[in-house]
This record gives structure tokens, C-alpha cells and sequence, in this order.
């Protein structure tokens, strides 16, 4: 069961600004990686999440915690490694910030659900990973990177991305994973 209405962006927005704290207090230091929050976040909201690495890189944090059950079905990719990236953020950094990283920290809260009658089940999975802007717009080009429009959102006039593409985390570089 998801924890919060999917479709409440204020509500997932303040979410997500709690747990990049989490993410820079207790994740990145347990995995080894030197991540503070951006001070440009206090002037503008959209800017990447993170400095990241001793040359404090540019990074947007997105977490994680429900898998895309059916993205083995519709786009034949393992729900257990699937992550979505909503390509209104995707098309934002590539205008504005194209050398950014994206860092993924998954847990999956939740490993079977049914939906339409189907009950799917993912394998747990807890862990970080990280690419760059440039190489999930080589997935995309590369046709490894579906887009995903999402029915429920036609129309929407709450700010929610529209669609997303479906990323693999295994095309990524695993920072940490637990076994």
C-alpha cells in the first residue's frame, strides 16, 4: 500500500526534501560518499538536490520506494530494477544543468500488489545508484529507456510530471546494495 496519495505533489515534495536530509545524514556517510545539500535549493527549488564527491558535482536525489510492478510486462524490464525518471525533470536539467548526476535510493517498502485482478510480487531490493544526465539520455536514445505516460494524470493541473521514463538501475553504477 502506498504510504501517501501518488498524485499529491505538495505533499511529495516536502516528502522528499525530508529524506534528501536523511539521505545526507545517514546514507551517504554509511556508503562512503560525500554528499551536502545544494545552497542554491534555498533560492530555487527545482536546482539539483546535492554537491556530491571532493569536487562537489551536481546531483539530484531521487528516492524511491514503490516498484513498477507491471515494468516487465509493458516494457521488459525486471520491476525489481525498474525506476522511473519523470522526463519534465530530465528535459529541465538537460536546459539547465546537463552535466548533472542522478543518484537513485531505492527501497522497496512494498513487494507485491494487485492491480486489475493480477497479483505481482518484486524481490525486496535496498540500495544507491548512480549515473549521469548524459547516460540516461543514451538509454533514451538507445530506445533503453521507455517513456511511460501515466493514465491517471491526463489532464492534470496539480504540477505532476505527465509521464517518466522507465530506467534499469543494472545500466548504472551500484554504490551500495544490501545482500
Amino acid at each position: 500500500m502506498a504510504i501517501h496519495d501518488t498524485e499529491d505533489k505538495e505533499w511529495w515534495v516536502i516528502y522528499g526534501e525530508k529524506l534528501e536530509y536523511k539521505f545526507i545524514r545517514v546514507v551517504a556517510p554509511r556508503i562512503g560518499l560525500l554528499a551536502v545539500r545544494n545552497p542554491e535549493k534555498e533560492r530555487d527549488p527545482k536546482a539539483p538536490d546535492l554537491l556530491i564527491d571532493e569536487d562537489y558535482k551536481l546531483a539530484d536525489l531521487k528516492t524511491q520506494h514503490t516498484p513498477f510492478f507491471r515494468a516487465g510486462e509493458l516494457y521488459r524490464i525486471d520491476p525489481r530494477y525498474a525506476v522511473t525518471f519523470n522526463r519534465s525533470d530530465y528535459e529541465y536539467y538537460r536546459d539547465k544543468y546537463p552535466g548533472v548526476h542522478v543518484i537513485f535510493w531505492v527501497d522497496w517498502q512494498e513487494t507485491e500488489k494487485s492491480i486489475g485482478g493480477r497479483l505481482y510480487r518484486v524481490e525486496p531490493l535496498t540500495g544507491v545508484w548512480r549515473c549521469t544526465l548524459d547516460h540516461i539520455g543514451a538509454m533514451v536514445r538507445a530506445g533503453k529507456a521507455p517513456l511511460h505516460e501515466y493514465e491517471r494524470r491526463r489532464g492534470d493541473d496539480r504540477g505532476n510530471a505527465r509521464d517518466s521514463y522507465v530506467l534499469d538501475l543494472r545500466e548504472m553504477i551500484c554504490l551500495w546494495r544490501r545482500p
